[in-house]
């Protein structure tokens, strides 16, 4: 038997997680006569399934429905894994030969400004690939292409603004994270947020509807997702402070 801290340190799977898990039902540890969680083997089995489906690319809901009270059969996941990773070696190798394509083109004293246009390219293409999985996730086709049309149409000189201000709003918020949402500094940053979310809203106000639905969600992201601009913790500050208003 293992306690959680102990189930954390060995599985690699974080306490927070592991919380979360049993808070959607998904594993149900015992507990001590001192009222802390007691995980058995099967709760680590459990684990481990869960662990596999969601490498898989399922979403927690997703597995919860699978995982039910029955056992799962381990040769399906394992195919549906293998397809996953089927189709991600097949993008890697597709961005290897634009590379060794690449490389093919440069000689040692010239470099071609067309390859390495197109270099770029292929980086931000793949950036774009592992969006287009969450956004493909949390919204349907319609709201991206809102969403698209109404980025699209916010001029540059704010567009750099926004890009310049966002990573520093951020890391102000998770300095002020576990501290009273309330205070003056918090509601400062929530009027932050809501004046840089306003330039698209204002644009298309339809947007706000759903723009909180990948944040609100950000565990049941797919599998090979890129990693969100903030922290659940931040957001859920965020969220705090707005509530606090």
């Amino acid at each position: 038997m293992l306690s959680i801290g102990e189930l954390a340190a060995r599985s690699g799977v974080t306490v927070r997680a592991l919380r979360y898990y049993e808070s959607k039902g998904l594993l149900k540890p015992a507990r001590s006569e001192a009222g802390q969680r007691v995980y058995k083997y099967p709760d680590i089995v459990r684990l481990q399934q869960i662990q596999l489906l969601k490498k898989a690319g399922f979403t927690l809901g997703q597995i919860e429905a699978l995982i039910g009270n029955a056992e799962i059969e381990a040769k399906n996941v394992l195919r549906i894994q293998r397809n996953l990773l089927a189709a991600q070696l097949e993008q890697t190798q597709s961005a290897l030969a634009a590379i060794d394509n690449a490389i093919n083109r440069l000689d040692e004293n010239a470099t071609d400004l067309f390859t390495l246009c197109n270099m770029i390219k292929v980086g931000e293409t793949a950036v774009d690939e592992n969006w287009k999985k969450v956004w493909d996730k949390f919204y349907t086709e319609e709201e991206q292409a809102r969403w698209e049309k109404a980025k699209q149409a916010v001029p540059e000189d704010i567009q750099r603004a926004c890009e310049e201000n966002w990573p520093k709003l951020i890391a102000r918020t998770e300095a002020l994270v576990g501290t009273d949402p309330a205070s003056p500094e918090a509601q400062e940053i929530v009027k932050e947020w809501d004046a840089l979310t306003k330039v698209i809203y204002d644009i298309d106000p339809s947007l706000t509807n759903s723009a909180a639905r990948p944040y609100d969600n950000m565990d049941d992201w797919p599998e090979g997702s890129p990693e969100s601009p903030f922290s659940a913790e931040v957001w859920a500050f965020v969220k705090a402070a707005e509530n606090a208003k």
